[in-house]
């Protein structure tokens, strides 16, 4: 029931901030700060909290914060505050691998809009609604994780 609920819970994180995102360029923050220590509190209920799991969503948000300061925000800060949501609910390796999917995602879009729609290269995409659906692609391929 509860690995239900922290998908759910993720799930409507990531539609929100896809939702933001899209409509504003701007993910609101306050949906994943506020998602992060339920996210937190169901995992360790389950067992599954330790080192990893801080690792995977502070560590994984301060490090994109900090490439985000670095860009000066090519990859937006509310992305950090994402990805960070993303691994308080799903782990390290579960967070690895959705940012993996979710850049990969946002390359092919990136090349398809540069050759075809003949966008200028610094046209900016929203990332939340990439992360979204390399979230979809991880829960069917996993059976719901």
């Amino acid at each position: 029931m509860q690995r239900i609920l922290i998908f759910v819970l993720l799930f409507i994180g990531l539609a929100a901030a896809s939702y933001t995102d899209l409509r504003r360029r701007d993910i609101f923050i306050p949906v994943c700060i506020g998602e992060i220590p339920v996210l937190f509190f169901l995992n360790y209920s389950l067992g599954k909290g330790g080192i990893s799991l801080w690792i995977a969503s502070l560590g994984v948000c301060a490090f994109f914060y900090l490439v985000s300061v670095a860009t000066r925000e090519q990859i937006g800060k509310g992305d950090a505050f994402l990805f960070g949501m993303t691994g308080a609910g799903m782990g390290l390796f579960g967070n690895l691998l959705l940012i993996y999917i979710t850049f990969l995602l946002t390359f092919f879009a990136a090349v398809f809009l540069l050759i075809f729609r003949r966008v200028d290269k610094k046209y900016k995409l929203p990332m939340a609604p990439f992360a979204l659906c390399s979230y979809c692609i991880i829960g069917i391929a996993g059976g719901l994780l």
